[in-house]
């Protein structure tokens, strides 16, 4: 066996830099995935993933397992403290899920050298340490793209990757195969004395199987994210359509209602003319009753907006069936910028979830806010509720209906962007409140 051309330092040292490769880019997958960034600039995070991966490969040369944990240890740290936050998490909590993540990863990594080595133990390898060494690395590396893929995503991030389909767990028992083989290849080949060229050829194959699962496990997660995502979008428009076409529908009934009101109240005026000259009581009982059988089709006027307008008296009515005591304060706005489909699904949502929850409170109570501030609306939404609050990575409430349910919160922050608004969601003495604002 020959391969001084190297000295061997080549496979120790491309090894090395794999290794520190794959998990730097797995690590910061995970925090983007789970958490939010603090800073817009990719630059920065670019920026200090490089600086990591450089400090990590140089601590790798030195071959101390002692002085990489103390460095994924102030990494994690680091990165937690400065570029990322979970404003649902108590900041305890919140590094320990982390720094666990790493523990598990740096298991994984074990599994596939422990693997390996066992392997390697059974036959026959008349190789260099310089390729014994590379070849354990490869195989840890290797054991921390499928494990982190296959299982702790699904552990550690949730919702977001938790769908999978039948046809790509499939691709994922391909891939898998296909790493296993390589593997095998490998030490099939190792078994033997090998020459310059073999050598290479051991050492691209290696680096390339490494890149290409590491490819294909993240343009497969992106798919899946891709369909999950599309599969919403269209839920999206079905719901603002249909909320949409609802309330396009009472506005039109209002307006028939109006104008057949129109007529009546010549009747009415006749009728009061008739009560203030003595009429005889029959007559002032029958007037009484035909003015509380008209006032339901009077819709109130709560702003200058005719699609508010409805959703507010169509909330209202409900809230007095449901006992739930409705308060509305709005100053004058002018929302006749938003396309009415918008304005359904922000205010629509918004209501709609705070009825429901609600409703199975002892003092079931919904106060709505809007007024103009600083040239933007300002909208503010309390109600009580009963129980607890979960939320996603996000800080948006879940819905306890199951399986995309809950999207039109995220359809509402869609909205907001489209005019330059946002929301937050906050919780105090048994009351949650959402602030939105938009220009």
């Amino acid at each position: 066996m020959n391969i001084n051309f190297i000295d061997g330092q080549l496979f120790y040292i491309t090894g090395k830099l794999v290794s520190c490769m794959v998990s730097i880019f797995i690590v910061f997958q995970y925090f983007d995935k789970k958490y939010v960034r603090e800073y817009n600039k990719k630059q920065i995070y670019i920026g200090w993933m490089i600086i990591c991966g450089f400090v990590n490969f140089i601590i790798y040369l030195f071959n101390n397992p002692m002085l990489n944990v103390c460095f994924w240890l102030a990494a994690i740290l680091l990165t937690s403290r400065f570029f990322y936050y979970y404003e649902n998490l108590t900041k305890k909590k919140y590094y320990i899920i982390n720094l666990i993540f790493v523990l598990a990863i740096s298991t994984c990594e074990s599994i596939g050298g422990v693997a390996v080595r066992t392997i390697i133990s059974l036959v026959e390898v008349n190789q260099s340490e310089y390729i014994v060494s590379f070849i354990y690395t490869i195989s840890c590396s290797l054991a921390a793209i499928l494990l982190y893929y296959l299982i702790l995503q699904r552990l550690f991030i949730g919702k977001k990757v938790n769908h999978v389909s039948v046809a790509q767990y499939t691709i994922y028992a391909i891939i898998t195969v296909y790493v296993l083989v390589n593997i095998g290849e490998i030490l099939l080949l190792v078994r033997h004395d090998l020459s310059n060229k073999e050598y290479l050829f051991l050492l691209a194959d290696a680096v390339f199987m490494i890149f290409i699962n590491l490819y294909l496990f993240y343009l497969l997660d992106a798919f899946a994210e891709n369909r999950d995502l599309k599969y919403k979008l269209d839920l999206y428009e079905r719901q603002a359509k249909s909320n949409y076409e609802y309330y396009a529908k009472q506005i039109e009934s209002h307006r028939t209602a109006l104008r057949v009101i129109h007529d009546i109240r010549k009747h009415i005026d006749v009728l009061e003319e008739l009560k203030q000259i003595n009429t005889p009581l029959e007559i002032q009982s029958y007037a009484d009753s035909f003015e509380d059988m008209v006032a339901p089709l009077l819709i109130k006027q709560y702003c200058e907006n005719a699609i508010l307008n409805i959703i507010l008296n169509d909330k209202i009515n409900y809230c007095e069936k449901k006992d739930i005591q409705f308060d509305i304060d709005i100053h004058e706005i002018n929302i006749e910028f938003m396309k009415p489909i918008d304005i359904t699904t922000l205010f629509g949502n918004l209501l709609d979830n705070a009825v429901e929850a609600c409703e199975n409170a002892e003092e079931k109570r919904i106060f709505l806010k809007i007024h103009p501030f600083n040239g933007f609306t300002y909208i503010q939404i309390s109600n009580t509720f009963s129980g607890e609050v979960r939320r996603d990575i996000n800080g948006r409430p879940i819905s306890n209906k199951g399986r995309h349910h809950g999207i039109g919160l995220e359809n509402v922050e869609k909205v907001l962007k489209e005019y330059n608004g946002s929301i937050q969601f906050l919780i105090e003495n048994q009351i949650f409140m959402a602030e939105a604002m938009f220009s």
